[in-house]
């Protein structure tokens, strides 16, 4: 996002079993904290995990895929810091529910790109926490701090965000079509951000959306165009058979704190598609079976990001995805 703005966060965890072995739905977390076996009636924000009972299918062999969508843009540096933290804790925690979890990593602001430093699959495939760290530490560096996008590269210009919004839906897509999800695995995205989205044929480089984006004067425009809809993206993700879990704000942030360019929605709309309808159509986590947590929780220290991202992948392993 552009200065001055809270982060985003996407981290995907998709759920695609083939059987389990637990016949009783866990409860949902709410959007506080984590959930406390010993509470009865959770906090729940009326999205997510619907209150069902789900058919016990037999003994669960699923591994488990998760894969991180991360709003890398110039206010989001908080979310990569604890991530380059405490991802060991997200690592250690899905290799005690299956061996050999396999993790994947976006960077995204108004294009994105892989980090593939990874052991597999050319590199967009992660098994160790240390090069998860490298991948987060890489990106705020390169990316973060000098506002550049993902997509160009670490040559790619500076400065050139003319918007607030950030691109999800193309980074989302991206996860949900590109990863190699393996056929067995309960499959996780988490994603965080700390503004909404825009959809074709609008272009995230042409900041007074007058159908130029060759402006050079601050911030510099760039042809940045958005490829595909909430509808494009909610369907691949639903094809992927993923959940989504989100980090968003709940609130518009402060004056002070707002980032500096125009923007093509309302203040009062940057829950738009998280918390929130878009255009009319349900919130992302919600259409995926998934849930949305509080960023600025995450940003105060209220609430741990490692210790969510373990409970919801927890909570989805070998629990198909109801949709």
């Amino acid at each position: 996002m552009k200065p001055g703005h809270f982060f985003l966060l996407v981290l995907s965890l998709t759920a695609a079993c083939t059987e389990r072995g637990d016949d009783s739905f866990r409860p949902p977390l709410g959007d506080a904290g984590s959930f406390d076996a010993g509470t009865t009636n959770p906090p729940h924000d009326g999205g997510g995990f619907p209150d069902v009972q789900r058919i016990d299918a037999g003994v669960c062999t699923d591994s488990v895929d998760v894969v991180f969508v991360i709003d890398v843009s110039s206010s989001m540096n908080f979310v990569l810091e604890e991530l380059e933290d405490d991802v060991g804790m997200v690592v250690d925690a899905a290799t005690e529910l299956a061996p050999d979890p396999h993790f994947g990593f976006i960077g995204y602001v108004d294009n994105h790109a892989f980090a593939t430093n990874g052991a597999l699959e050319g590199g967009r495939v992660h098994t160790q926490a240390s090069t998860l760290q490298s991948a987060f530490r890489q990106f705020l560096t390169t990316y973060t701090n000098p506002n550049r996008n993902p997509g160009d590269g670490p040559g790619g210009p500076t400065t050139q965000n003319p918007i607030c919004e950030e691109n999800a839906l193309d980074a989302l897509h991206a996860a949900a079509t590109e990863f190699p999800w393996r056929p067995n695995a309960t499959r996780v995205i988490i994603i965080a951000t700390d503004d909404t989205f825009i959809e074709p044929t609008d272009n995230y480089g042409d900041r007074d959306h007058d159908g130029d984006w060759t402006s050079t004067d601050y911030p510099r425009e760039g042809n940045y165009p958005a490829l595909h809809s909430m509808a494009q993206t909610i369907a691949a993700v639903r094809s992927a058979r993923a959940r989504v879990f989100s980090f968003t704000r709940l609130s518009p942030p402060g004056f002070l704190s707002r980032c500096g360019t125009d923007r093509r929605l309302e203040w009062s709309q940057i829950t738009n598609g998280w918390s929130a309808p878009y255009n009319g159509a349900a919130p992302i986590p919600d259409s995926t079976d998934g849930r949305n947590f509080d960023l600025a929780m995450v940003q105060s220290g209220s609430l741990s990001l490692a210790t969510t991202i373990n409970d919801v992948v927890i909570e989805s392993y070998c629990q198909p995805p109801l949709f």
